[in-house]
């Protein structure tokens, strides 16, 4: 792969102490030099690009199954499902979470952050969106971030049970298959504001830091920069632009 010119998040390394970062940012570097990556990507910035390209590879996961109409009876919750754990990735990652526990805030975070990336009033304070703040409007339902969460782990846990179905006034056992078609263009804005703003913000950074994401893969970030890299008719194309190509209308 060849090399491309380095666009570097703020921090070259965590302004923060974190115990483990010296052994952490090592295997970061490891990937990004086995893929033949540019030697002078932050060892952060290559974990960012890691977070893109296995988000990307959700994405292209949930448009595998919704690929056949006929069977969309069958495979539209578990893509639901699988495309929420690409939300919850992003939430974690904004979050600093560095245990795999309290999953479900990061899930709404990240919903949040879609919501901020869309909401105006909300542009510069995620935290801010509210929770019932109405996120996709389809044909049958208007759905909060609330409901969407609740979609996730009634997707997740079986199709068979959730604390939130009772709460909500939507029944979770009709599926609604104008949910996902709309995430393509909220996820695309949502994803350009937060590599943006990793290239400007030490708290984003330092969270990206603390988050616990394993560097177990070479594919995503290959990924991201073969994405990054100019196309066949040399444009560079934006983080928008890339998420904004898979279209999950069913």
């Amino acid at each position: 792969m060849r090399n491309i010119a380095p666009v570097n998040v703020k921090l070259k390394k965590p302004t923060i102490r974190l115990d483990n970062w010296d052994e952490d940012a090592q295997k970061w570097i490891t990937i990004n030099n086995d893929i033949k990556g540019n030697p002078n990507f932050y060892p952060l910035t290559v974990k960012g690009a890691y977070v893109i390209g296995v988000i990307h590879t959700i994405c292209e996961s949930v448009s595998i199954l919704l690929n056949d109409s006929k069977a969309k009876l069958a495979t539209y919750l578990p893509a639901y499902g699988v495309f929420a754990s690409a939300i919850e990735l992003l939430g974690r990652c904004i979050n600093g979470n560095s245990s795999t526990i309290d999953t479900t805030n990061d899930l709404k975070s990240g919903f949040k952050w879609l919501g901020a990336s869309y909401f105006k009033p909300y542009k510069n304070s995620y935290a801010d969106v509210p929770d019932d703040i109405i996120l996709v409007k389809t044909s049958i339902y208007d759905y909060s971030i609330n409901n969407l969460v609740a979609l996730r782990h009634f997707a997740a846990h079986g199709q068979a049970t959730s604390k939130e179905v009772a709460k909500n006034s939507y029944a979770f056992g009709n599926i609604d298959y104008g949910i996902l078609e709309q995430f393509p263009s909220l996820l695309a804005n949502g994803l350009e504001s937060y590599w943006h703003e990793l290239q400007t913000s030490e708290v984003l950074c330092n969270n990206l830091a603390k988050a616990d994401i394993i560097a177990l893969r070479k594919l995503p970030v290959f990924l991201s920069w073969s994405m990054f890299e100019k196309d066949s008719k040399g444009i560079y194309h934006s983080v928008a632009e890339i998420f904004k190509r898979f279209s999950w209308k069913v």
